[in-house]
């Protein structure tokens, strides 16, 4: 299973999925679901829907994981060839500045730098000052707009930063771009190709989703139209076991302790609030005992962490829901890092819970 999960993480994050673009991503996994799959479906913004029925009756669930990237648009093209930009997605300005970039255009991947003023000429306030997107440009190594758009640089072509799948000295430790959340992705597929059919009871409806890292509006239809008994769904949580974060008082969960149970999450500028509904925090942890399992536990409602969990209150009758999440450093960065044990236990966890959902008791009280 490590081995599995470490493959397709490293395929999946190297594909180019910013929010709004996901279809690399969405036709590589819909090429996996069709393999194993009763029916794959494809909505009209990107979402892409796998349907596996037991052979005995059961409650119906959706597990979801979202395809989709922070990342970068180009805003314009100035005359003399340079390319200008904005943010798509939660960005810190901090990881901006002279990095190697991919475009997506339809003719294929441009590679570009984003430039920096040359330090022999910054002033002490320059250098110590952080740009933003407003001040950014990236070269793309053409000296005319005419030449930047015969590359096929168009308006509106989504942009990342490079960054290559990364072994860590400990090979358990694997770096790069979107591990949030190809790795819930990875997590997802595994459950689809492992999963005994026959002892399976019910259907696992799997969502691979759009549009999470702007307006989660990707699992509003979904959400909707399945009416599913119960959803889990999958992302990455921020670690805090790092010398700039208070552990305790901030961000208590640490990498290779196991799966993260998202009891409370918000965004305090939205006034939007989900919590883990108390039956599938039984479920889990007694999924978990069955393994043998630690689990973390973590309530981030005061901070900004929102995942499509908090889509489920609001569908159809109320969909009860929970977030199993997989810890991982250095949120929405090029260098995102990741334990693969981490995964491999959400992943056993995971598998583990939808074998025991027959005896599931869903209700509130």
């Amino acid at each position: 299973m490590k081995e599995q999960l470490k493959k397709d993480i490293q395929t999946l994050t190297q594909l180019i999925s910013v929010d709004g673009s996901e279809a690399e991503v969405g036709r590589y996994i819909k090429q996996r679901l069709e393999a194993v799959c009763d029916k794959v479906e494809v909505s009209g913004m990107g979402t892409v829907t796998g349907f596996l029925k037991g052979s005995r009756p059961g409650k119906r669930a959706i597990v979801t994981a979202h395809m989709d990237e922070i990342g970068f648009i180009v805003k314009n093209i100035t005359e003399d060839g340079f390319i200008l930009f904005e943010k798509v997605g939660d960005f810190s300005n901090k990881v901006i500045p002279a990095r190697k970039v991919w475009i997506q255009t339809e003719k294929g991947r441009v590679p570009g730098v984003i430039g920096l003023r040359a330090a022999h000429i910054m002033t002490p306030e320059e250098a110590g000052k952080v740009e933003s997107t407003k001040q950014a440009y990236i070269d793309v190594g053409a000296f005319s707009k005419e030449e930047a758009q015969s590359y096929g640089i168009r308006l509106g072509d989504k942009i990342v930063l490079q960054s290559d799948f990364l072994e860590m000295s400990n090979p358990d430790l694997v770096c790069t771009k979107s591990l949030d959340n190809r790795t819930g992705c990875a997590i997802l597929l595994q459950l689809l190709e492992t999963i005994d059919k026959d002892a399976l009871e019910g259907e696992i409806v799997a969502v691979f989703s759009v549009l999470e890292e702007t307006t989660i509006a990707g699992m509003v239809s979904p959400a909707t139209q399945i009416d599913p008994d119960y959803a889990i769904v999958l992302d990455t949580v921020p670690c805090g076991d790092v010398p700039d974060v208070n552990t305790a008082r901030e961000l208590p969960v640490y990498m290779d302790r196991g799966p993260v149970l998202i009891l409370a999450q918000g965004d305090p500028d939205f006034r939007r609030y989900s919590c883990m509904h108390p039956a599938l925090r039984r479920g889990l942890y007694d999924a978990a005992d069955t393994l043998g399992m630690t689990l973390q536990e973590l309530v981030i409602s005061e901070n900004l962490y929102i995942t499509e969990e908090s889509i489920m209150h609001t569908a159809g009758s109320g969909i009860p829901a929970a977030t199993l999440a997989i810890p991982r450093r250095y949120s929405h960065t090029p260098v995102e890092l990741l334990n693969i044990n981490d995964a491999v236990k959400t992943a056993q966890l995971l598998k583990r819970f939808i074998e025991m959902q027959g005896g599931l008791d869903i209700t509130f009280f």
